[in-house]
């Protein structure tokens, strides 16, 4: 791909349209010679309609229609996508100035870059700061257990997410880890790449799910870590998770085998210490109580954080019930 690549971006919308103009000026006014922006609504009744159509000289396709949710949208406009790159970016969400002249030269420099990621901005109300967290293309265990999916700075080539079927429709909070994980395990780590750029403005507000939904983030994580366990062969892993999450059903399913076991139960084993390592409810106890009876390769893998976190949950749960484990805390915190 020596030239410059045509890059897809799909705007899924719902009653977003105090930040919707602002997404659209942000893709037309890249400068970028070849990309196509489509916008799928949801059939908002917010006035996100009439933004779309006063700009609709700017957008490849468009429609304001009922749909069954984010993923359905992306689905959906995916069917009008006819670029060579591709992600998409939400309609409370922004392109940071010149991002798409850096994609587009990322993968015209490499006919065979599958996956390019850059930073992101959080903005909220107390500013803009940049996130600075960004993988490591050569750490490919990292990019399976504990990856830095910076989605709307996240683009994938467009023949890799066709083959793929699109985002898993069955998902509304983490169809882009779904994605991430569908190409590592039919992929591999290869031909991925991640630069120290600021690519896209990632918006913190009061009704965006990131902070509205964390509790069903966790459930669909933990029902991703659960099939993938479920394929992969690591049942007494995949037994864990229904402890302490809702788990949904109708997921199309991640090509794991059981070449894929040890990498699968460390994917899992990051989650859980990382969600569950500190115990706040009973569901926290009886989950982790669990999860270190599972033996010795407990201790294949982790990182220097993840192995102090293992050792003082093993010192916290050595009590036989979620009272004693109570009542030994508050005496802890009255004796300090």
């Amino acid at each position: 791909m020596s030239h410059l690549p045509r890059i897809t971006i799909i705007t899924p919308s719902f009653q977003q349209a105090q930040y919707l103009e602002e997404c659209i000026h942000s893709v037309s006014e890249q400068d970028y010679p070849n990309v196509e922006h489509i916008v799928v609504d949801g059939g908002s009744t917010d006035g996100s309609k009439g933004i779309i159509e006063k700009h609709a000289a700017k957008l490849k396709w468009y429609c304001s229609e009922k749909d069954n949710g984010q993923s359905d949208a992306i689905n959906k406009g995916l069917a009008h996508a006819t670029g060579d790159v591709f992600t998409w970016l939400n309609s409370d969400d922004a392109l940071t100035p010149g991002a798409l002249h850096k994609v587009g030269a990322a993968f015209a420099a490499d006919p065979q870059l599958r996956v390019f990621g850059g930073r992101v901005v959080h903005s909220d109300k107390h500013g803009h700061r940049v996130f600075e967290r960004l993988n490591d293309a050569n750490d490919a265990h990292r990019l399976f257990t504990d990856p830095v999916i910076n989605q709307p700075a996240t683009y994938y080539k467009l023949d890799l997410v066709r083959e793929i079927g699109g985002v898993d429709t069955a998902l509304r909070y983490v169809m882009d880890v779904e994605l991430w994980w569908q190409h590592l395990l039919r992929n591999g780590s290869q031909h991925m790449r991640f630069d120290p750029v600021e690519l896209a403005v990632f918006r913190l507000h009061d009704a965006s799910k990131t902070i509205t939904s964390h509790e069903r983030f966790l459930d669909e994580m933990a029902t991703l870590l659960h099939s993938l366990c479920m394929a992969s062969g690591a049942h007494d892993m995949a037994a864990l998770f229904p402890l302490a999450h809702q788990l949904s059903t109708g997921l199309r399913g991640i090509p794991a085998t059981g070449k894929s076991k040890d990498i699968v139960r460390s994917m899992a084993t990051t989650f859980l210490l990382k969600w569950h390592g500190v115990i706040h409810r009973q569901d926290d106890f009886r989950l982790m109580k669990a999860f270190l009876r599972l033996r010795p390769w407990l201790n294949d893998d982790l990182t220097p954080d993840q192995e102090r976190r293992l050792q003082q949950l093993r010192k916290e749960l050595n009590v036989p019930s979620w009272g004693l484990f109570r009542t030994r805390r508050k005496l802890r915190s009255l004796l300090r």
